[in-house]
């Protein structure tokens, strides 16, 4: 079954113009956030993008033929998204597009990719709803909504504090903003805790945290939930603790940075997240985890493990590779435009046994994936309880 929207509309407007690519090559874009406000935990992802590359071109490549890789580093700035999906389409002759990274670069990316007639799959993007317009749109990615609402109800369920909350969150980044004011506060009134006052925003370049902060502690809560990326965490942990407060702090799916626990150290002790990859699941996620921690120490990067994002990269890869040969993808150039929406066609009934689990797409070409709800201590990580991913339909 396809995603048919809007799918006449971009096979008539594909454009298939380009060079003529080697004729043992299959090209495959990587729409990459390397620099910019995603660095931390989006620079990575080309690690664990080039592990699969490599696997894959060792055991003989794709249908007989060897990815050639092609990278554009976006700076996290979604109009350069559009202009690498673009690049891709009409100079590239890629075949599909892993990524862009964030939800704010889909947004835009994702309507380009449509007019081009070319699969995107971004393996960080999770603001709800971004994919299900557009039928060449598909996401290695879990809901927010879905994994805070995991991770409140586990606090329910073991009996930990969270009668009531407060809210803060970065205001000058698409998802962050959205988290904080719209998805926490659905999750909390759907599972009948008290949001204590506004949720409060900050910037991201914000240096001092405490006047937010003191509007917070005006009434104490046993919990704060923070929407942002590590840096906005660690700020935020480290401004609550200077001003006494002693509950857990909790995090959404942006927060699920294994070098959080570090960074926070023994400000963020019980602090708890939701993350859909957890690395000693099983033996395929330990033996990626092995290998991505060894080419970052080769690559000079100093990681703690492989973020949730990095672990969906290394599956888009192989996931892609799937689809092509369940499509017979030759990679011919005469072919580019048909091929590109067989690969499309192939995503919607595929189903992957990837290190994040179980991986198939729903009606909205997002991926259905389990939720792990991680506690930090002492600068370390530990699971607390797991989620199975829901059926696809």
């Amino acid at each position: 079954m396809i995603k048919p929207l809007f799918a006449s509309l971009a096979l008539a407007a594909v454009f298939t113009a380009g060079p003529i690519q080697a004729a043992d090559e299959i090209v495959i874009g990587a729409t990459l956030a390397k620099t910019g406000r995603y660095a931390t935990s989006a620079r990575t992802t080309e690690t664990a993008i080039d592990i699969a590359v490599g696997e894959i071109n060792a055991a003989g490549g794709i249908n007989g033929k060897q990815i050639k890789l092609v990278k554009f580093d976006t700076n996290g700035d979604p109009k350069q998204a559009q202009v690498a999906v673009r690049s891709f389409a009409e100079d590239e002759g890629a075949l599909a597009v892993i990524g862009p990274f964030s939800s704010g670069e889909a947004r835009v990316a994702f309507a380009a990719g449509e007019r081009l007639g070319i699969v995107q799959i971004p393996n960080a993007s999770s603001a709800p709803g971004l994919a299900e317009k557009f039928s060449y749109a598909y996401r290695v990615t879990e809901s927010e909504f879905l994994q805070f609402n995991r991770l409140v109800s586990t606090m329910k369920a073991k009996d930990m504090a969270i009668a009531n909350t407060s809210i803060m969150y970065v205001s000058d980044e698409f998802v962050s903003k959205a988290v904080g004011t719209q998805l926490m506060p659905a999750v909390f009134g759907k599972q009948g805790v008290e949001v204590v006052g506004e949720p409060i925003g900050f910037q991201t370049a914000a240096f001092d945290l405490s006047p937010q902060v003191a509007q917070l502690m005006e009434k104490q809560t046993d919990t704060v939930a923070v929407a942002g990326i590590v840096e906005a965490v660690v700020k935020s942990a480290k401004e609550l603790r200077r001003q006494g407060h002693k509950g857990r702090i909790i995090g959404s799916g942006i927060s699920a940075d294994p070098d959080l626990a570090e960074k926070i150290g023994a400000d963020g002790n019980g602090m708890l997240y939701a993350a859909w990859f957890w690395w000693d699941r099983d033996d395929s996620s330990r033996a990626f985890t092995e290998k991505f921690n060894a080419e970052n120490e080769k690559r000079g990067i100093e990681k703690s493990g492989p973020h949730h994002v990095d672990a969906s990269a290394y599956d888009i890869v192989y996931i892609l590779k799937a689809a092509m040969e369940a499509a017979s993808i030759t990679g011919d150039a005469d072919k580019l435009k048909d091929e590109r929406t067989a690969i499309r066609d192939a995503l919607a009934t595929l189903t992957h046994e990837g290190v994040s689990g179980r991986i198939c797409f729903d009606k909205n070409g997002d991926a259905e994936l389990p939720a792990y709800i991680v506690e930090i201590n002492d600068g370390g990580i530990s699971l607390v309880d797991s989620h199975p991913a829901n059926e696809c339909e």
